[in-house]
């Protein structure tokens, strides 16, 4: 969040005097909204909310972030507008209150001193009055914090404050003696109003709902509370949430005067004598919130503005048909775009393409059949909507604006899958093997139509063992795991192999053994050397090397072994008797006799020409 707040700050979109003009209009307000809720009982509510809420944004912002968790950011908007619509219920009380005090125009000063010493002799006179006679009573006074939400649930009186007013509405036979009272400057606001109650484990569990109303009032507000018990007459003061009891009137008359007194001018030698220690810390504690709550609405704005930018973008076609392919023509679709959208989307957007092309798959409806005929996209605006309809673009809710791709051509191939056997293939050495098992014995190839000819002549998909065979002796049986299976040569699309690997057991046979210069024999059958002579097409053909695979004891032997190879000319070559004589061309396979033991590895051919003798026999 601050890398991207950091790259809008210093890019030549934004200017940096108007946000600065921005942040000091969004501070005002934080500020004033602050100073509203300060001292009133929103204002721990509103502590847990913003916890609430900077934390699940942060949680959210980094999760979307990290693992594009797009539901979860999506489920998260529709929290904030919950939130919000809580908000106006919870903060009723308060919100109402702001509403008044902008509506509020004072024309007078409060009372002075004087006043304010009038208001305590009349308290302290009617304390003692109510004291005596044990008539309970509960006075809020108002000092910062305004008290006109607590007094408009009670009964407006605005009447100036007097002993004989205070006696007659706590006076038991009253219609007003319940609940509380609130005095403002010179005035007694309202009567008969409902103070919140403190818990009961903040409070002296023997004391009455009086004393837990005076605590809570002074809690909840900075209000003053005199409270008068009625059971004992006790004559009690409330403030900061904390309760003094067992007061006399001197005390009364003393404390009332103290707390009561106005705060002197910022700077007068007797406001610095008697600013309290912490005082200091109350203005740097605002700054603390309003500072960082600014940034947090300024960012949120922000992000809900429209920006654009370009990145790189590599678009992907496939068909929605599983039995088809997509082949692009040409090089990857690889192209500029600019995109549109909400400032947020933009951020995401500008990181997940920072270090690589944007992926971007454009998915075939069923009605493109495979053809060998190309499809063409011709025209500029055709690409910018089959970019702005894909699912990564339209998730992250972007507007393609533009698109450096001008055409395209793509052609659909239409694949099968066939069943074909696996077999194993040893490569790199020369360790020589016999298959035991293969598992599976045989696998599913999906390829394009036009590649299944060239995938059946190949006739099986192999296992290829190569490093696995070393260090391996004649005999031993290896099973071998998770062996991949080679993909097809020659094919111009590609092979999917279902399963890809296989579990193979093979058994090392005896290493080969090279016979070089073996003559191979020609034996001619009667038949044949009566109507044609035969005659060696490449003298070279007749003598060969033969690779031979023997037994460890027939390798080891010290004696020599002979190997004998032939070729047979029968009769069966020979052309109908219908036909006329005419030279002809045969290849033949060698026939090789090895001793007992051995075996020949591969196979070879040899040349012969027929030629017709001159008055043969039919």
């Amino acid at each position: 969040m601050l890398n991207s707040l950091y790259y809008r700050l210093t890019s030549e979109a934004y200017d940096v005097p108007a946000v600065l003009v921005e942040l000091v209009l969004i501070g005002l307000c934080v500020n004033w909204c602050a100073g509203v809720l300060q001292g009133t009982r929103g204002t721990r509510p509103l502590r847990g909310v913003l916890v609430i809420l900077v934390g699940t944004t942060l949680v959210v912002r980094v999760l979307t972030a990290q693992f594009e968790w797009v539901r979860l950011d999506l489920l998260y908007s529709y929290v904030l507008y919950a939130l919000a619509f809580i908000a106006l219920v919870v903060f009723q009380p308060e919100l109402r209150r702001a509403v008044i005090r902008v509506g509020e125009v004072r024309l007078r000063h409060r009372g002075g001193p004087q006043g304010q010493a009038q208001v305590i002799a009349a308290l302290v006179k009617s304390a003692g009055y109510l004291s005596r006679n044990r008539y309970g009573a509960l006075i809020a006074i108002q000092r910062s914090v305004d008290l006109t939400g607590w007094a408009e649930n009670g009964t407006l009186l605005r009447a100036e404050v007097s002993a004989n007013l205070l006696n007659t509405i706590f006076y038991p036979g009253s219609p007003l003696h319940d609940l509380g009272a609130i005095v403002r400057d010179t005035k007694v606001i309202a009567a008969n109003c409902q103070f919140p109650s403190a818990e009961s484990d903040e409070v002296d569990i023997a004391l009455g709902s009086r004393h837990l109303a005076a605590v809570g009032m002074s809690y909840e507000t900075d209000a003053l509370v005199l409270v008068v018990s009625e059971e004992t007459g006790v004559i009690s003061l409330a403030d900061n949430g904390r309760l003094t009891r067992f007061l006399s009137l001197d005390d009364l008359s003393e404390e009332l005067t103290r707390r009561l007194s106005p705060q002197p001018a910022a700077g007068s030698p007797r406001s610095v004598a008697r600013r309290p220690a912490g005082s200091a810390w109350r203005p740097l504690r605002r700054l603390l919130f309003v500072v960082p709550l600014t940034l947090v609405i300024w960012y949120v704005a922000d992000q809900a503005t429209s920006a654009t930018d370009t990145c790189s973008v590599e678009l992907r076609i496939r068909s929605e048909d599983p039995a088809s392919e997509v082949e692009v023509i040409g090089q990857p679709l690889i192209f500029d775009a600019t995109f549109g959208g909400p400032g947020r989307a933009i951020d995401r957007l500008r990181t997940a393409a920072a270090k690589q092309p944007l992926a971007v798959t454009h998915v075939l409806p069923r009605a493109y059949e495979a053809r060998p005929e190309a499809y063409a996209v011709s025209t500029r605006e055709e690409v910018r909507k089959i970019v702005e309809s894909s699912r990564q673009v339209a998730e992250r809710g972007l507007t393609v604006v533009n698109v450096g791709l001008a055409s395209f051509s793509f052609v659909v191939h239409a694949r099968v899958a066939v069943i074909l056997p696996v077999d194993v293939r040893s490569e790199g050495g020369p360790v020589r093997i016999a298959l035991e098992r293969v598992e599976p014995a045989q696998v599913e190839v999906d390829v394009r139509r036009s590649d299944l000819r060239n995938l059946e002549a190949q006739g099986a998909i192999y296992a290829v063992l190569g490093r696995q065979l070393e260090g391996l002796a004649p005999g031993d049986v290896r099973t071998f795991t998770g062996v991949n299976l080679a993909h097809p040569v020659g094919l111009k699309g590609a092979a999917k192999i279902t399963p890809d690997r296989a579990d193979v057991t093979v058994r090392v046979v005896a290493q080969p053994r090279l016979i070089k210069n073996v003559v191979v024999g020609l034996f001619v059958s009667p038949d044949v050397a009566d109507r044609y002579e035969v005659q060696k097409k490449d003298l070279k053909e007749w003598r060969i090397d033969v690779e031979v695979q023997v037994d460890e004891a027939v390798f080891e032997a010290p004696a020599s072994f002979d190997i004998r190879a032939l070729v047979l000319v029968t009769a069966d070559l020979l052309p109908p008797a219908d036909l006329s004589a005419e030279e002809q061309t045969r290849t033949l396979p060698v026939i090789f006799l090895p001793p007992k033991g051995a075996s020949v590895v591969g196979s070879r051919t040899v040349q012969v020409v027929l030629v017709p003798r001159a008055g043969g026999s039919p």
